[in-house]
């Protein structure tokens, strides 16, 4: 499967190449629509047999080029580099797994690669976020996104902006890195960089230092400084170098100052956070919808955009509390019925008389006349309804919804008259409807009709790289909602946080959040004794994951692990060493000798 990849002045799209003839230009109705200088209206062609790609110039002034070279009717290759206006679109091919509805998947993030950052390349993202945090305010990438971008130019690392002092408990306010592993490592390189920093006797200006990231060596460099009047505390780990010819002082120095500008310009609208309005003209997300940098929700909003028009029905399917809502949300802000209603129905209920009510309308007679009650397939009509949980419709009425969607026309319960409606059907599902199909429990021709076009929404567990985002984003509306001010949260709580599982999803961890932020004392960050203990619990069990790229060696895994286990049984008793020998099953003589191997104080 191919696509396009326009690399814009206000960002990366991409372009799905889904049927034979593609217009491309700056107008609004164009099947690839590039509003940028130098793009006229219907400025080329592509068409495409599934065997064969081409483009074609429509008469442009500028015309277009394909590797430099100007063309009027010229084939394309994979990687090929063509030329419209100021944008510059590669032709790339999606590989992998079959495609749902035969749409690409996002591609992953590459892994670590060798360093390739430069003077000039560093220059080029310091502009990049510059331009961010002062122009950007309709981009829906994330400040997060910008700063793994200049990380993946390192070779790959993680990033972490703290507020306040390096001697004081610190809050969380930016966290970001090139894998998932770690996120969680903040914990660990502050114990570093405290570590260094008393033995440097500096706490000031740009240190670097032979550290570990993840188990693996890296090079750690850290920051202290203050902007608009707080004080931070920058952190940089990265595995796959080893230092430069050139001092990062200063654009380390740079970095962080612009870093919290970004925070502080954008707070009003959430975007370092949630990001931002329209990341492409096509597409208006609901703004509860967090895409950050995951490929899985990256191809979630693909499916959005292509889901847009034309006006066919729609099944969302993903875990409880997992989004599916906000997904349909966007579906029906995109579309033409844009302006019309967009009703949400259950079909779940006390029995299925009243879910026939709700959906279908009912009549019944009165003291004068029938008294008519609307359902919400009426109501709907002109815009959008939502069908929550439908693979628990009813048996009965599944078939009296096969009627509606092949007719158009709804009766309602105890009525004779049929109304005729126009709208437009968008089902969720908190798993697959072939699994209730094959049990018997659900119709197999509303289920072809209802997944006329599927889009599977990832649970959390499945987007982990984006957990930063979600939690960060969580506290900062609740905060927002409340009208409470904290001052972020700390590593150790942060840590525990990612390493959580979240069952619920986004559902918890909003919950969760909230909860945190009413707990929280006014103007201090979020620790680790405010969470909930099945999140605390989750740290000892994730720090006994052994993950596929870790150091299997086998005396260092179980020394952490005792390490974990030990902490844990201090808190648990609250520094009664006594107890917490008990608890782990040694006696206290053993747990003072363990103590002390390990460096742990009571």
């Amino acid at each position: 499967m191919l696509r396009l990849v326009a690399y814009a002045p206000d960002g990366v799209r991409r372009f799905a190449i889904h049927r034979s003839d593609l217009t491309i230009g700056s107008r609004p109705g164009s099947d690839i629509y590039l509003p940028y200088s130098g793009v006229a209206q219907s400025h080329a062609k592509l068409r495409f047999d599934g065997q064969a790609l081409r483009i074609e110039d429509l008469g442009s002034r500028r015309g277009v080029l394909v590797s430099g070279r100007r063309v009027k009717d010229a084939p394309l290759e994979v990687l090929d580099e063509v030329r419209v206006g100021s944008v510059t679109l590669l032709v790339e091919e999606v590989a992998g797994e079959a495609k749902r509805n035969n749409l690409p998947v996002a591609v992953a993030r590459p892994g670590p690669r060798p360093p390739r950052i430069t003077p000039e390349a560093m220059l080029e993202h310091l502009a990049a976020i510059s331009t961010w945090v002062l122009a950007d305010a309709e981009s829906r990438t994330p400040l997060e996104t910008l700063a793994a971008n200049l990380l993946e130019d390192f070779g790959g690392g993680a990033l972490f902006l703290l507020h306040g002092a390096l001697s004081e408990e610190l809050g969380s306010k930016l966290v970001t890195a090139t894998d998932a592993a770690w996120l969680s490592a903040g914990d660990e390189l502050l114990a570093q960089v405290r570590k260094h920093a008393a033995e440097q006797q500096d706490l000031g200006g740009e240190t670097a230092f032979a550290g570990a990231l993840g188990g693996q060596p890296a090079w750690v460099c850290y920051h202290v400084f203050e902007a608009v009047e707080r004080p931070y505390v920058l952190v940089v780990a990265l595995p796959a170098f080893a230092g430069a010819g050139w001092s990062l002082a200063h654009s380390l120095r740079v970095l962080g100052d612009l870093l919290v500008l970004g925070l502080v310009h954008h707070v009003g609208w959430y975007e370092p956070i949630v990001p931002g309005r329209l990341a492409q003209r096509e597409v208006t997300l609901d703004p509860g919808l967090v895409v950050g940098d995951s490929p899985a929700m990256k191809h979630v909003v693909e499916l959005v955009r292509l889901a847009c028009e034309p006006d066919i029905n729609v099944l969302i399917q993903g875990e409880a509390g997992s989004g599916k809502e906000l997904v349909a949300r966007s579906i029906h802000l995109s579309s033409s019925r844009r302006e019309g209603p967009f009703l949400t129905a259950s079909c779940t209920g006390a029995s299925a008389t009243v879910v026939e009510a709700d959906l279908f309308g009912a009549e019944v007679p009165g003291r004068d006349s029938v008294v008519r009650r609307e359902g919400k397939l009426a109501l709907a009509t002109g815009g959008t309804l939502y069908l929550e949980n439908v693979e628990q419709l009813p048996l009965e009425l599944q078939a009296k919804l096969v009627r509606v969607l092949r007719s158009g026309e709804v009766e309602p319960a105890g009525g004779i008259a049929a109304q005729r409606v126009d709208l437009r059907l968008i089902a969720a599902a908190d798993g697959p409807l072939d699994a209730f199909v094959a049990r018997g429990a659900f119709r197999v021709d509303l289920a072809h009709r209802l997944s006329q076009f599927k889009i599977d929404v990832p649970s959390i567990r499945e987007r982990r790289e984006d957990l930063p985002l979600l939690i960060q984003s969580c506290i900062n509306r609740s905060c927002h909602e409340t009208k409470r001010r904290i001052s972020g949260i700390t590593v150790k709580a942060m840590s525990a946080l990612l390493a959580y599982d979240y069952p619920g999803n986004l559902t918890e961890l909003e919950s969760i959040a909230r909860q945190l932020v009413y707990l929280c004392p006014p103007g201090r960050p979020i620790d680790i004794n405010l969470l909930p203990e099945k999140i605390r619990l989750a740290t000892v069990q994730a720090a006994n994951r052994i993950e596929p790229t870790s150091d299997l060696d086998l005396e260092r895994l179980v020394a952490t692990t005792e390490r974990s286990a030990i902490r844990e049984a201090l808190r648990r008793s609250h520094g009664n060493k006594s107890q917490a020998a008990r608890l782990l099953g040694l006696s206290r003589n053993g747990l003072a000798q363990k103590m002390e191997r390990f460096g742990l104080k009571g």
